[in-house]
């Protein structure tokens, strides 16, 4: 929408405007032969009625040079009798409040997303992932054994969910039984649930509103999500895996087999991972609205496992030790600390299990717990506020294990954000206060030199009294408080901890780099000893 929503980007502050002119892709109704940049036909078939052709739509071949990124034109759209339609078409009284869009398509194709989707998910009050999906982010804790009472699921319902027998070949019988987790099941956070709630009902929203099919979740309370199908995500990579929710914990964290951990290209827990509801994975997701910069197609499901194979998870993951004991040379070896691969031999671990059952069932422990989120229930990053409070349980920490050394931390964390915030900082953009428009270079005039709409043309072109102009303020898009945010704390674990010479060194020359740049010589603050 350009900047025509406002600061917020909101599509009813678009529609107050009129037409809306925005860069989308060349399309075609096959219907009725008119170009439409949305996937069905947005022209009615009669002015003052909203019912509209709805034709599909195909992409309209151009004749374009091969270095054009993307393909979209400048077209204009009856925003207004658009959302009318819209309204109509989906059976709502009216429309939500808040809808809120995007500035600009970045995909190849340009082509937008149907306008009901982000209507029915502004209705449930969601938000929305770049590819069109929505996602619940949780910490990754492994886990391999669980009872029926610590997750909040019934045997009985664990039974039709396959689980007849506990780990001693028993039948289930009682919720007190300890049972071997499958390696695609999962167990996610208590905090997640009224979020899944919801994106079952905008679902079933969309199923029956927009593609006139019956609802399939109708799903009220908690235990109405066991049993479905998710899929889990983790960052910077592009392939999902398939999992089911049995039950949920009270710790912020996602419990799942070390294997399931593992498909979805983590090796360690403690890492932060989504997960999304399959069916909306599968109606919302979309290459299409992908971006097409580089990286764009990460954090994407651009494939899905629905089975998990451990010969094709990375092998770290396969050094996971599956034995219920230790025999006596295990204890003996270790008084004249072996190297490892002497005794590989006589330990249990996954990878030995590798072409049979053993390689996903039958994984062993060594020590119970009461309880399986008897641990803490939440990660300490979340808890501590402040980056200092951070910082020095990691140090503390590390102090302890002997693992991690103050100068790497510094090193690698602080410094690279402060010189990246720096660079960001000096190729900033400025944008208007008032119409929200982006400049890449500031305007000698000192304030947004765009036309108002409804004046002779809106733009930035053309000779102008300056009556028709914006003249809104200009602001910085990146601040002085977020390039100096580090600076700080740095400083306080240079003070506190060992760091090295050259550490503190680096540390003074982005230090006074900040000051030569953000310090004004023109202004001296003076205090009370300049007086004496």
């Amino acid at each position: 929408m350009a900047t025509e929503g406002g600061p917020q980007r909101l599509l009813s502050a678009a529609a107050e405007r009129g037409s809306l002119r925005v860069q989308l892709g060349v399309r075609e109704c096959v219907r009725c032969g008119r170009p439409s940049p949305l996937l069905n036909c947005h022209h009615r078939l009669v002015p003052d009625e909203p019912a509209t052709c709805g034709g599909r739509t195909v992409q309209k071949q151009q004749r374009r040079s091969s270095r054009w990124r993307r393909r979209g034109e400048y077209q204009s759209l009856p925003l207004p009798q658009m959302l009318e339609s819209v309204r109509e078409g989906l059976g709502l009284d009216r429309l939500p409040k808040k809808v809120k869009c995007v500035k600009g398509l970045i995909s190849a194709a340009c082509t937008p997303e149907p306008l009901e989707k982000g209507v029915l998910r502004a209705r449930h009050g969601l938000p929305v992932f770049r590819d069109g999906t929505i996602r619940f982010d949780m910490s990754d804790v492994p886990v391999t054994h669980f009872r029926p009472c610590e997750i909040g699921t019934s045997w009985k319902r664990l039974k039709e969910l396959g689980y007849p027998h506990d780990i001693d070949g028993e039948p289930l019988t009682s919720d007190g039984q300890l049972l071997e987790l499958y390696p695609q099941d999962m167990i996610p956070s208590r905090n997640s649930t009224e979020h899944l709630i919801a994106i079952c009902a905008f679902i079933d929203d969309l199923l029956t509103r927009f593609y006139g099919l019956d609802p399939f979740y109708s799903v009220e309370t908690e235990s109405d999500l066991v049993g479905q199908l998710a899929i889990g995500l983790a960052p910077h990579t592009s392939g999902g895996v398939l999992c089911r929710i049995i039950g949920f914990t009270n710790a912020s964290a996602g419990y799942a087999h070390t294997l399931f951990h593992a498909a979805k290209r983590r090796n360690c827990d403690g890492d932060e991972d989504s997960i999304m509801l399959l069916l909306d994975g599968l109606l919302n997701f979309s290459r299409d609205i992908l971006p097409a910069n580089r990286g764009g197609r990460m954090d994407a499901p651009l494939v899905l496992t629905t089975r998990l194979n451990p010969t094709e998870l990375d092998k770290e993951a396969l050094n996971v030790d599956c034995a219920w004991f230790y025999d006596r040379r295990f204890f003996e070896a270790t008084l004249t600390q072996p190297h490892p691969e002497e005794l590989e031999d006589s330990m249990d671990y996954a990878d030995r299990r590798i072409g049979s059952i053993g390689a996903v069932r039958g994984y062993g422990f060594t020590h119970g717990l009461d309880a399986l989120d008897a641990g803490p229930k939440n990660s300490a990053y979340k808890i501590l506020e402040t980056m200092v409070d951070k910082m020095n349980a990691q140090l503390e920490l590390g102090a302890r294990l002997r693992s991690v050394v103050a100068s790497l931390v510094v090193e690698g964390h602080f410094f690279p954000d402060m010189r990246g915030n720096l660079i960001a900082f000096t190729r900033q953009k400025v944008r208007c206060g008032r119409c929200g428009y982006s400049y890449r270079r500031l305007p000698l005039a000192g304030k947004c030199i765009r036309r108002r709409r409804g004046g002779r043309k809106a733009g930035l072109w053309g000779r102008s009294s300056g009556q028709d102009l914006c003249g809104g303020n200009l602001i910085m898009t990146v601040s002085e408080g977020a390039v100096r945010k580090y600076v700080k704390v740095a400083q306080h674990v240079m003070d506190t901890y060992d760091t090295s010479e050259y550490t503190q060194q680096k540390y003074l020359w982005l230090a006074e780099t900040l000051d030569g740049l953000f310090a004004n010589e023109r202004i001296k603050v003076y205090t009370l000893d300049d007086f004496v």
